[in-house]
């Protein structure tokens, strides 16, 4: 299960006021900051089965990394987002442009997925470019990273901005992980956002 709370940002100067600010500062693991240059594919079938199921495929590259992903049941309530989720890492680079369901063969989705796409190929759907700043942060309570992405989703020649911080909780209390969202928002003017970058393109394909 994947669990992050997603903000929308007006003022990309905001970021770095944000990874310095005091209390970021204290609780960072300063070892773990890093940027990274993403680029993501998502993919269904022509006639969108996966999306009918509420399912959406992605491969990503992560640096010199390639991983595929699969979410679904998601929800979204006020900024927090909620999905189930499975990454598994892939080290064929031709996959990210021409994947196969056979990735996930070995997951308890394997079957569900067969079932679903049958023998249909994986067409893409639309692409998102993006660098992402993260670090890993522990407040003592719970254990999250903070990340902020700046990019663009692209389907053919449209194209929408992103600009959005999140904060994925990786263990202990989700109510400790709100109250540190509900502070950076408040003090730095954030906007919860209930809108994936799967949700934009969504809109931009219409």
């Amino acid at each position: 299960m994947e669990i992050e709370l997603k903000y929308r940002m007006e003022d990309e100067s905001v970021m770095d006021a944000i990874f310095q600010d005091p209390y970021i500062e204290m609780i960072k693991d300063k070892q773990t900051e890093s940027s990274i240059d993403m680029y993501a594919v998502y993919f269904d079938t022509e006639d969108r089965r996966l999306l009918a199921e509420g399912i959406a495929f992605r491969i990503r590259r992560e640096g010199c990394g390639l991983q595929a992903t699969l979410k679904w049941n998601g929800s979204s309530e006020d900024g927090m987002h909620r999905r189930e989720e499975l990454n598994i890492a892939i080290d064929d680079p031709e996959k990210l442009h021409a994947p196969d369901i056979d990735i996930f063969s070995q997951s308890d989705m394997g079957d569900a997925l067969l079932d679903i796409v049958g023998a249909e190929p994986l067409v893409p759907l639309m692409e998102v470019d993006s660098v992402r700043h993260q670090v890993r942060i522990d407040t003592g309570k719970s254990i999250s990273e903070l990340s902020v992405d700046k990019g663009e989703v692209r389907v053919g020649e449209k194209n929408a901005p992103i600009l959005e911080l999140e904060i994925e909780l990786f263990s202990g209390e989700e109510e400790d992980m709100m109250q540190l969202g509900d502070s950076l928002a408040e003090k730095y003017g954030l906007i919860a956002s209930n809108i994936s970058k799967f949700k934009r393109g969504l809109d931009l394909i219409g």
